[in-house]
Order: structure tokens, then C-alpha cells, then sequence
């Protein structure tokens, strides 16, 4: 039987005329990348380039100092110069503003950013020759309601976290799907993820690794009591309810992409869906998802057949 071709899934939308390039950093010594950005802006003065806060010490010489709002929406593309973290805060910034992010790790595993301090200065160049593709990111949707009161509103692009106290205290979760009750969770902590979030704390916990165009929701509980509770795989389109069972004096706390958002009280109700907003990410011909697992992850074995970097 011959195999059927799967189609590209990346975005059908036209090439980025790129006049203004953002550049933001929130920690780390930024010299090398910088100096690469420098020599960029300098062999390309019809590009503006702008950089936040964090890098102020290195405006002048072409590169100017702006607010993480004004990188946020009005840059044609933002570079996010770091590991994960950063990335997840450049998503943040460019929420609903379709600015597509250029991820540079400079962290060690990081699996948001595809590329190097060693491939930046060509891939900057290829941005200009429109050598890239568009990819998508879906984002979740949390809101945290007491009662009639709305605690906080958020997003997020990798994961959800409830934890009790690490070590000394477990969280009793009681999980609706669509309105329906799914199970009591009795577990140290309950992740509820993306599948770009499938590869960060999910794997961890030992969930199962999702493609990001695999649009879905991914239940993965840590340490469950029970043995036969396991990771749970959903659709995108399913709404969650999360809520606490424990006494009032004991802590579920909440954290959404590592950020710490407070505490869930007994007959707190968190609210989880798909955000009708994706990002938007820019990938770099010659990265591969599949690669970058291989890479990051250690795994072994020969290429049998050599294909399309950018086929996935």
C-alpha cells in the first residue's frame, strides 16, 4: 500500500516583511548575542531594531530601548533571547497581537526555541530572505472563580499546575470534562497541558509527548495514589472544571506556565479551555521537531532515510 504524504502544518499565511525586530532577554549574560544582533542591524539599516528593559545597556549603535508593550505589538517579529522561561514570556507580551517569536536558546534543554548562539547570525539573515516557516501554538484559557468573585484571569502555552506541599501533603481534585464528571484525583500535584507544554513539566511526570499540531489537552496527574489512575489525552475543544477537596486548612496551590497565581480554596472552581488565540512561532528551514527530540532528549539510533527538515 503506498504511504499517504501529510501535508505540512505549518501556517498557510503570506512571508513577513520584516522592517522592525524586537529583541527581549530577562536574564543571563547577553555579550555574544547581542554583538550578533549588532552586526545585523548594522548590515541592515532598514530594519529597526528594538530592545527591552533588560537589554537598555545595549541600545545605542542602531538598537533602540522600548517597553515590553511596544515589543508586544508593534514589532514585525520578536527574538526571545534564553531558554524556555523566556520564551513563555514573550508569549505573554504577544497575546493576541499575531507577532511571531524567533526562540534562541541559550539555556540547556529548552524545547521552545529552535535556534542556536552558533546558527543565529545566518537564520537573521534568512529571515530577511523569507527561509522559514510559520507554526502555530495552541494557548490555554484558566479563570479562577470564587463563588460570584473572579480571583484571576489567565493564559497559558505550556501548563496549569495544582500542587499540595512536595513531600508532605497530597491534593484531593475533583475533575468535570464538558460538564460531566470525570474522577476524583488523590495525587501530589495534577498538570493539565498543552502539547507544547507535553515536553516540559507533563514529561516529567512521565505523560506521554504530543506534536504541537496535535491540537488537545493532556491530563497528567503526579504520584497518583492510585495506580491505575494514568495521563489522560483529550480534545481541544472539551472544557475542564478543576476543584479542590481538601480541608481549608490545607494548601492547593496554582501555578500556570511556573508562575506561582495563588491558592485554591475549598469550593474554588478553575475553569480550563482552549484560548480562541493561538502564537505564532517562526522556524527556522532547517530545524525539525522530530530532531530537535532526538537531540534533546538523547535518544539513539541510525537514520535509515533522509527527508524534508521542515516536513514536521
Amino acid at each position: 500500500m503506498k504511504a499517504k504524504k501529510v501535508s505540512d502544518p505549518a501556517i498557510s499565511a503570506p512571508k513577513i516583511q520584516i522592517r522592525t525586530l524586537g529583541v527581549m532577554a530577562i536574564k543571563g549574560r547577553m555579550d555574544k548575542a547581542m554583538h550578533i544582533v549588532r552586526d545585523f542591524a548594522e548590515a541592515n539599516r532598514d530594519v529597526k531594531v528594538y530592545v527591552n528593559s533588560y537589554l537598555k545597556s545595549f541600545a545605542g549603535k542602531r538598537l533602540h530601548s522600548e517597553s515590553d508593550a511596544f515589543l508586544g505589538s508593534k514589532v514585525d517579529v520578536l527574538l526571545s533571547l534564553g531558554g524556555d522561561g523566556t520564551f513563555l514570556t514573550a508569549a505573554r507580551l504577544v497575546r493576541g497581537q499575531k507577532v511571531p517569536i524567533l526562540g534562541v536558546n541559550l539555556g540547556r534543554v529548552g524545547f521552545l526555541a529552535d535556534a542556536s548562539l552558533e546558527n543565529l547570525a545566518q537564520i537573521l539573515e534568512e529571515l530577511l530572505q523569507h527561509k522559514y516557516t510559520l507554526r502555530s501554538r495552541m494557548l490555554l484559557s484558566i479563570e479562577h472563580s470564587r463563588g460570584r468573585k473572579r480571583v484571576f484571569e489567565d493564559i497559558s502555552l505550556n501548563e496549569i499546575a495544582f500542587t499540595g506541599v512536595m513531600g508532605i501533603q497530597m491534593v484531593e481534585l475533583s475533575v468535570t470534562v464538558q460538564g460531566r464528571f470525570l474522577t476524583e484525583y488523590r495525587v501530589d500535584g495534577l498538570l493539565v497541558s498543552t502539547p507544547t507544554g507535553s515536553t516540559a513539566y507533563s514529561l516529567s511526570a512521565g505523560g506521554p509527548i504530543i506534536h504541537p499540531s496535535g491540537n488537545s489537552i493532556l491530563l497528567t496527574p503526579m504520584n497518583p495514589a492510585s495506580l491505575s489512575v494514568r495521563p489522560l489525552v483529550l480534545p481541544d475543544s472539551m472544557e475542564i472544571e478543576v476543584k479542590s477537596l481538601v480541608a481549608p486548612d490545607k494548601t492547593v496551590n496554582i501555578y500556570v506556565d511556573g508562575r506561582h497565581r495563588g491558592r485554591l480554596r475549598l469550593g474554588d472552581t478553575v475553569r480550563i479551555l482552549r484560548n480562541p488565540e493561538d502564537i505564532r512561532i517562526i522556524r527556522p528551514l532547517s530545524s525539525s521537531y522530530f530532531n530537535s527530540l532526538r537531540t534533546k532528549l538523547g535518544w539513539t539510533g541510525s537514520r535509515a532515510s533522509t527527508g524534508s527538515a521542515t516536513a514536521l
